[in-house]
């Protein structure tokens, strides 16, 4: 009987190098670590905005078992399509009115852990409630699982912080991404949930969040409109493991690693 679950989370892949790093590095990874699940943020990974079946495709070959997103799922034109064809390719469940849906229930060894999609409000698009959303789906569709992972797609790491707080002991793990750069601050909430504002990214480190310096640099200074492309320089795998009990749904250990 499977009473903990290894899990890795990886950082929004950015475009080919962020692609690269996943195929590279995973396989070692899980096969080290002895992971069970592997979640992974996709919304960049298509040139850096957006996401396309064959990538969708490549991500799953790789070892990714769900792909979350964020406001950029929507960049490419069939998007929509891709949501509804594959359950385990999810949107923010905040949408109000979106293709797909915003969580996935996996079964492991008949265990289910339900994976959680949800994006912020602050300083992004004005989308229903996380808070409400997440409330509803544990109530509803997510209440028989024996663990519940959230990624939160969120600009504000005080709007991480609060909705990790606000269900602290409702569910397992709560893990941001969206800003590309990672954060220090893991832990082990009072009530077992597990907790870090960023995961950071897999991509080229030595740019900005994931794209070539140069083009960022020159837009920022010049206010013109320059094509972004992502970063090839040093390269990383980033995000985090956590040991995961089925018994009490609490992390019983969580790192964060950057490859």
């Amino acid at each position: 009987m499977l009473e903990e679950l290894n899990i890795v989370m990886l950082g929004d892949v950015i475009g080919a190098p962020g692609l690269e790093q996943v195929f590279v590095k995973l396989n070692h990874l899980k096969k080290k670590e002895r992971i069970s699940l592997a979640i992974a943020n996709g919304e960049n990974s298509d040139d850096g905005f957006g996401i396309t079946q064959q990538i969708v495709g490549s991500m799953i070959s790789y070892g990714i078992d769900v792909i979350t997103s964020g406001n950029h799922i929507w960049s490419n034109r069939d998007a929509e399509e891709l949501l509804n064809d594959y359950d385990y390719l999810l949107r923010p469940a905040n949408y109000p009115e979106a293709a797909g849906k915003g969580y996935f229930i996996k079964t492991i060894n008949d265990k289910k852990i339900g994976v959680v999609n949800l994006m912020g409000r602050y300083f992004m698009t004005p989308i229903d409630c996380p808070f409400q959303t997440l409330n509803k789906l544990l109530k509803s569709e997510l209440k028989n699982c024996d663990a519940i992972i959230v990624d939160f797609h969120a600009e504000s790491n005080s709007e991480k912080q609060a909705l990790a707080m606000e269900f602290d002991g409702r569910i397992s793990l709560l893990a941001g991404t969206h800003t590309h750069v990672q954060t220090a601050d893991e832990k082990i909430l009072p009530k077992g949930t597990g907790f870090i504002a960023d995961l950071g990214m897999c991509g080229g480190i030595d740019s900005v969040i994931g794209m070539e310096k140069e083009g960022i640099l020159e837009k920022i200074v010049t206010q013109t409109t320059v094509p972004f492309k992502p970063s090839k320089d040093n390269c990383k795998l980033q995000g985090i493991i956590a040991n995961i009990s089925l018994t009490s749904k609490k992390t019983n250990s969580i790192g964060r690693f950057s490859i």
